[in-house]
C-alpha cells in the first residue's frame, strides 16, 4: 500500500487527492489536524546509496525526494534517520543541510546509546546463565569476540546484535551483518 493510501485512510476528511505529492498530502493532514506535526523514522535511509543496482540519477532523485519531504516543512517535528553513511556526503548543496548528525565515532553526547556497555553485557550474561540449561559461552568469550569499539566519549561498547545473537544461539560466532562501509 502506498503512503498516500495510508494517509487517505487515516485522515479521510483531509481532502487528499490521488494526484497529490506526499508532501502536499502531509501539508493537508497538518492543516486538518490543527498543526499536529509528524515524526519521521527512516531506518537505513542510505540503502540506495551503496547498492550497485542504483544509478546516480536514482540516488539524486532520492536526495531530492528527502529534501522535498523534510526540508523547511511545517509538518515536520523531527526526522530520525539511521544509516551508516553521513547525510552530508550525499547532499551536493543545500538539499539536506538541516540535520544534526550523531555518530558514535565523532560525537560524545549520545555515545552510550550506540552499543552495550560492560555492565549491560554482564546483566545479559547473568540472565543467560539462569535460563540456558547447558551454557556454552563464557563471559570472557563475549569480551574476546564482541568488545568491538570505543566511542568518541571514551565508552567501550559491544556490538548489540552480536551479543544477543550469541546468547540466543548459545554459541559464539560472527553475527555482525555485512554492512560494507
Amino acid at each position: 500500500m502506498l503512503l498516500l493510501d495510508d494517509l487517505t485512510m487515516a485522515y479521510p476528511n483531509a481532502k487528499i487527492r490521488e494526484t497529490d505529492a506526499v508532501w502536499d498530502a502531509l501539508k493537508k493532514v497538518y492543516a486538518y489536524c490543527n498543526g499536529e506535526k509528524f515524526i519521521f523514522v527512516l531506518d537505513e535511509w542510505d540503502y540506495i546509496y551503496h547498492q550497485d543496482f542504483a544509478a546516480d540519477a536514482d540516488r539524486a532523485s532520492f536526495t531530492k525526494f528527502l529534501s522535498n519531504l523534510l526540508k523547511d516543512k511545517a509538518y515536520v517535528e523531527m526526522a530520525y534517520m539511521t544509516g551508516i553513511l553521513p547525510i552530508a556526503k550525499y547532499s551536493s548543496g543545500s538539499e539536506l543541510n538541516m540535520f544534526f548528525e550523531y555518530s558514535m565515532a565523532t560525537r560524545a553526547k549520545y555515545s552510550e546509546y550506540f552499543g552495550f556497555t560492560d555492565e549491560e553485557v554482564d546483566d545479559l550474561y547473568q540472565k543467560y546463565l539462569r535460563t540456558e540449561s547447558e551454557p556454552r559461552i563464557t563471559r570472557e568469550g563475549l569480551e574476546q569476540w564482541y568488545d568491538g569499539y570505543q566511542t568518541a566519549g571514551g565508552k567501550k561498547l559491544y556490538n548489540p546484535q552480536s551479543v544477543i545473537g550469541a546468547l540466543s544461539d548459545n554459541q559464539l560466532g560472527s553475527y555482525w551483518t555485512s554492512s560494507g562501509t
